[in-house]
């Protein structure tokens, strides 16, 4: 019984994790974003120095629902880019994303490499910059699928991480929301208080 309540104390702090029939095992090194300085976590890893590698897992043109239209300020019904990736560090699965650019800014999108950060890829292919973004972020349960692709069990905590991107010009162009595996997602930031 010790022993048991020691592994969960160790998953708690995040420095094990529990997998479906295969057992526990020591939690890769915490990987810290600070997201006060950056709105692209694969723009700041291209460094190379984490081992990023990135897959598509799926790719699709829809139209903005309520929710997109008014996250995107565009009218419903309008062409989105979808997109879903699963990014691995060291070959570790770390966070899945599913993001949504608005078609009309970013003609050919997808005959792209999206195996790369996309938010550069916007910037060097359509002189789209990001210049802010709002962010939020919560615990929450992975469903099935995310349970699948991060090797964890169903119903798992992970972090979800969501955001609207923005341009220059103050409008959102991208929208994208991410969720990580609990014990390897460390968020930070530096506020400035205003006087």
């Amino acid at each position: 019984m010790t022993a048991r309540r020691a592994l969960v104390a160790l998953e708690m702090e995040g420095l094990a994790y529990s997998s479906e029939r295969r057992g526990r095992f020591v939690s890769p090194q915490r990987l810290t974003y600070d997201i006060s300085k950056t709105v692209s976590f694969s723009a700041q890893a291209e460094s190379g120095e984490l081992g990023l590698s990135i897959e598509v897992i799926s790719t699709q043109v829809v139209q903005a629902n309520a929710v997109m239209a008014t996250k995107l300020s565009v009218p419903e019904g309008d062409d989105l880019y979808k997109y879903s990736r699963l990014f691995r560090i060291k070959g570790h699965p770390a966070f899945i994303e599913e993001e949504y650019a608005v078609a009309r800014l970013f003609p050919d999108l997808f005959d792209h490499d999206l195996r790369q950060s996309t938010t550069l890829l916007m910037e060097r292919a359509y002189d789209m910059p990001s210049h802010s973004g709002d962010i939020v972020i919560r615990m929450r349960a992975l469903n099935e699928e995310e349970s699948e692709l991060l090797g964890l069990p169903t119903y798992h905590a992970g972090m979800e991480l969501e955001q609207v991107i923005h341009g220059a010009d103050n409008q959102p162009f991208c929208f994208g929301r991410q969720i990580w595996r609990g014990e390897l997602a460390e968020f930070t930031a530096h506020a400035i208080l205003k006087k």
